[in-house]
């Protein structure tokens, strides 16, 4: 599978060191004008080569918009994107070929097709994201078209150092000025220290990444098997190391009693709503109009400056120590991946809606 979405549908395409990667959206709507700049801040939001824990590898990432937009309006038929790779060194891979690195999808893929593209993990490189952001501004640009919605992530874990977000109240502007994208000043220079100490040991860090998503109507969802949650927990899942998820509450849910974790409803304004927001926005898989709230846990990048055991294609075994230019952590650059699939899958469940009543 390489699409996300049904209604709002977008194929995904390309390799990490292919001419190009891209995506093609089916099923957005004519005569929405896009904010072409605000789509390309985006894809840079997750570039390469951003701070001195990133990979160093330095795309453009230039989005080109290659059907299905004429003068910056949709025109309802399908939406090619298209983002070169420039400085792919695939060279850094050739003794690799035959080898199977520890963490990664080398092993299987091999045996599940037969053949793969080894260098920079191909088709299983967190590479072809970019044009999936892009996508994925585009649905928030549908969304917002409509209604007034605010998709916002920031991280609140990088490995042994956490932060508890009580209140998502501040902007992109204030998340993006943390190299780690924690808003929280004190936690950003532990993470970064962490970093730190991690990276000149030659290792790798993971995390946990927050999603709040604002401004949502109630009706979101469709049950039995397109629950507003599971459709969440399995765009998340399929971005590269991602490891867990949870909503609301999550596992901790599971130490509480009922009378602890249920929300009495109540009328304010606005109508009858929940008074609080135990459940995470979502009840029987449905928005109930309060903010959706998520957690996103990723593992540590896999090629670790560490000499690792391993065997090669033919069964031998041997000593690897990955070089080339990876992340130490890549939580922060996933920031962005996390709001774009958001908006992918809110998008698609809204247009869906519109056949919910007559």
């Amino acid at each position: 599978m390489n699409a996300l979405g049904s209604t709002f549908k977008v194929t995904s395409f390309g390799e990490s060191h292919g001419d190009y990667i891209g995506c093609v959206i089916e099923g957005c709507p004519g005569g929405l004008s896009l904010d072409l700049t605000r789509i390309q801040q985006q894809v840079n939001r997750r570039k390469t080569n951003q701070s001195d824990f990133s990979s160093p590898r330095q795309e453009d990432d230039l989005v080109q918009l290659v059907s299905g937009v004429y003068e910056g309006v949709t025109l309802g038929s399908p939406i090619a994107i298209l983002i070169k790779n420039k400085d792919a060194q695939s060279s850094d891979y050739d003794h690799l070929k035959d080898i199977y690195r520890p963490g990664h999808a080398d092993y299987t893929t091999q045996l599940k097709y037969g053949t793969r593209d080894h260098r920079g993990g191909g088709r299983s490189s967190i590479r072809i994201t970019a044009a999936l952001v892009a996508a994925g501004e585009i649905a928030r640009q549908l969304l917002a078209h409509s209604l007034t919605i605010n998709i916002k992530a920031f991280v609140t874990q990088i490995g042994t150092v956490q932060w508890q977000a009580t209140d998502a109240d501040f902007t992109q502007a204030q998340i993006d000025a943390s190299a780690v994208r924690c808003p929280d000043t004190a936690t950003s220079a532990e993470m970064l220290a962490h970093i730190e100490d991690i990276r000149v040991k030659g290792d790798t860090l993971g995390g946990v990444i927050q999603c709040e998503v604002k401004g949502l109507p109630v009706g979101l969802g469709e049950p039995l098997f397109g629950k507003l949650q599971a459709q969440l927990a399995h765009a998340m899942l399929n971005i590269n190391t991602v490891k867990g998820f949870e909503y609301g509450e999550g596992f901790t849910a599971a130490t509480m009693t009922g009378s602890e974790h249920n929300d009495a409803f109540g009328k304010t304004a606005q109508g009858i709503e929940p008074m609080s927001n135990q459940h995470g926005g979502i009840l029987g898989g449905i928005s109930t109009g309060m903010p959706v709230v998520f957690r996103v846990a990723f593992k540590p990048i896999s090629s670790i400056q560490q000499t690792q055991q391993t065997v090669n294609a033919d069964g031998e075994h041997v000593s690897l120590r990955i070089e080339g230019r990876h992340d130490v952590c890549a939580v922060p650059r996933a920031v962005p991946i996390v709001e774009a699939y958001t908006a992918i899958v809110l998008a698609d469940l809204y247009l869906q809606s519109k056949l919910n009543q007559l």
